[in-house]
């Protein structure tokens, strides 16, 4: 029987399954955006991210300033805090400088938590630029000043060794064409960590980190998938994500079977590796029936997407699973189906190889 292990007074359980959610859905949002470059090319992945991250800032920006509890600093110490700590609540690696409350510099360490390994060396190389001017630029206009700009100085994409850039207040409105620039800096100010911001620990106690960083790639493939389904329509959305889920399996099931303990090859090993997949992602679930032939899971919460998303997204996002438990036990059967009632998941064991 599912309870949310997010709700535990056990700060462990907690940590567990909130690395668990992280694991899963950091790579679904980054494999997203992946497959969508590879079946459309440059131009639509640069305009995807663009439309993903629009769409995030004008849900969470302002709000976020204050849950942080920075919405009465100077406008570049706040836009800079603001990615500073969100992006280390995602379990991002970050540095702040503040040279002066007009001018605050921000780095985003490597490795590129987007795109593992030999991925980064795939896409665009003009994407990180794209990406910085969707988001940054912007955070003067939502928080009424229109003095602030946002400069970028490095890319990791293009071979520096982090991306790096800087907030800068300046004394006269600035127009729509000046609020992002770019330029060179061989030389930028040292990173201090013993006067770096750091959170309220009175607001962001380590378990509420906890609870809040899964959210942070979630709401990531939510939005991808939303701005798919708006530039690509729902076929070619699902054919995407299905395409996605199939291929994170191949390539991060080991690593997914040793978070969850599910390192045999039973069909109890099989249970196990989606239940607890289902109990990170807070997806309330029952399992109705389990022998030593066949496991039957009900699935009735669709967090992080929603109930008024379509029924096939979810079997596309099945896929994963159906894949996985290829992987674990060429015997396996697996089924989804769905009804009024929710989701339902059947792994069978036929006792023959099926491949």
């Amino acid at each position: 029987m599912y309870t949310d292990p997010f709700g535990s007074t056990d700060e462990d359980v907690v940590r567990r399954y909130s690395e668990l959610a992280t694991a899963f859905w950091s790579k679904a949002f980054s494999g997203l955006t992946a497959v969508a470059y590879r079946w459309h090319g440059s131009d639509f992945v640069n305009k995807l991210w663009y439309s993903v991250l629009t769409s995030h800032q004008d849900d969470k920006y302002v709000d976020g300033l204050r849950r942080l509890g920075i919405d009465g600093d100077p406008p570049a110490v706040a836009a800079a805090k603001y990615h500073y700590f969100t992006n280390i609540i995602g379990g991002l690696e970050m540095e702040y400088v503040e040279e002066s409350k007009k001018k605050v510099w921000i780095r985003y360490l490597s490795p590129m938590w987007t795109y593992a390994g030999t991925a980064l060396m795939a896409m665009p190389g003009n994407l990180r630029r794209t990406i910085f001017s969707s988001w940054h630029p912007r955070n003067g206009e939502l928080m009424g000043c229109d003095r602030l700009g946002y400069v970028g100085t490095k890319f990791v994409m293009e071979g520096d060794p982090y991306d790096e850039g800087y907030f800068i207040e300046h004394d006269e409105s600035l127009r729509p064409d000046q609020v992002m620039r770019f330029e060179v800096a061989t030389r930028t100010p040292e990173f201090d960590p013993a006067v770096a911001p750091t959170l309220d620990p009175e607001l962001w106690p380590e378990v509420r980190m906890l609870k809040a960083r899964p959210k942070f790639s979630s709401r990531y493939s939510q939005a991808t998938v939303d701005s798919l389904y708006r530039y690509l329509g729902t076929n070619i959305t699902h054919d995407i994500v299905g395409d996605t889920m199939r291929m994170l399996a191949v390539q991060y099931l080991p690593d997914l079977r040793a978070r969850t303990g599910a390192e045999g090859s039973s069909l109890a090993d099989v249970a196990t590796l989606h239940t607890e997949l289902l109990k990170a992602s807070r997806r309330p679930y029952e399992v109705v029936e389990q022998d030593d032939k066949r496991v039957r899971i009900a699935v009735n919460g669709r967090t992080p997407f929603g109930a008024d998303y379509p029924d096939d997204l979810f079997q596309a996002l099945f896929e994963f699973h159906a894949m996985a438990t290829r992987l674990m036990n060429g015997h396996v059967r697996s089924s989804w189906t769905h009804d009024e009632t929710g989701e339902h998941w059947t792994f069978e064991d036929t006792g023959s190889w099926l491949w």
